[in-house]
């Protein structure tokens, strides 16, 4: 389990420097990001990143995200709750990443009427 918010986490800081849009709501966000996260596509991901977490990513840091996104096509995901209470929203996921199986809390929060993902997965 450690390992899996590890890789998790370590993909998602990387990413944070790259440069896009949100959701209609909170659980789409969710599954636009894990799909373009499961796809290697580092543009797709940063759609659902908020605005002051976007920005250029140097070609290395680029190659290195890919390669740690290459092993995120194993991952499966199931949303099992979520709670909006007006401009922030929580969804409850439950990731199976390589047999491992964790429960995590993801927050996210409206953004130019979007939803983006504040912490969590990132």
């Amino acid at each position: 389990m450690r390992k899996l918010l590890a890789v998790l986490s370590i993909a998602g800081l990387v990413i944070v420097a790259c440069g896009g849009g949100g959701a209609g709501s909170p659980e789409d966000a969710i599954k636009g990001y894990l799909d373009a996260m499961k796809s290697g596509d580092i543009d797709g991901m940063m759609q659902y990143m908020p605005e002051s977490e976007r920005g250029e990513m140097t070609d290395e840091e680029k190659e290195m995200a890919e390669e740690m996104l290459s092993f995120m096509s194993a991952i499966e995901f199931k949303i099992i709750g979520s709670e909006i209470d007006g401009e922030e929203a929580v969804v409850i996921l439950e990731i199976n990443f390589m047999g491992q199986v964790d429960e995590q809390e993801v927050e996210l929060f409206m953004e130019n009427g979007k939803w983006v993902i504040a912490e969590g997965i990132i």
